[in-house]
């Protein structure tokens, strides 16, 4: 049974909210997979809201660019009767580093590096670019 984002709980129900934050560099949109207990739940970037039975429940979650999954962490979580427990998972950039994933709020990855990287890289062709357009009037011309 899923919920969708911020659904409200009734009072007297457990639940898990979990809390997905996705950094999101230029040219990619990455998607979230949380499982509850190894079933696969609907969710989106933001606050998600399972209701569940009172007890011990383990909780995964992953990246999604392309179909590629990566940055996965697990962490078992106790959901007292009535009561909702808060989980936070923080999505990596790339496969090289794993997902945070805990009881308070993850830092979230930076995505300072890769955008400096794609500027510096538009930056070059656009140099490179110029330079050939100003070398075929220079031909053009005869100088």
């Amino acid at each position: 049974m899923t919920q969708p984002q911020d659904a409200l709980v009734p009072t007297t129900q457990s639940a898990v909210a979990v809390t997905v934050t996705v950094a999101k560099p230029i040219g990619m949109t990455p998607k979230s997979n949380v499982l509850l207990d190894g079933t696969r739940m609907v969710n989106t970037v933001g606050r998600n809201v399972y209701p569940v039975a009172p007890g011990q429940h383990m909780l995964s979650c992953e990246v999604n660019v392309g179909g590629s999954t990566f940055g996965q962490a697990d962490i078992a979580v106790e959901v007292l009767p009535g009561q909702t427990t808060e989980v936070y998972y923080s999505a990596p950039m790339d496969a090289r580093k794993p997902g945070r994933i805990g009881l308070t709020p993850q830092a979230p990855y930076s995505t300072k590096a890769i955008r400096a990287f794609t500027g510096v890289t538009i930056g070059i062709v656009g140099v490179i670019a110029l330079a050939v357009i100003v070398g075929f009037i220079l031909i053009l011309t005869g100088r």
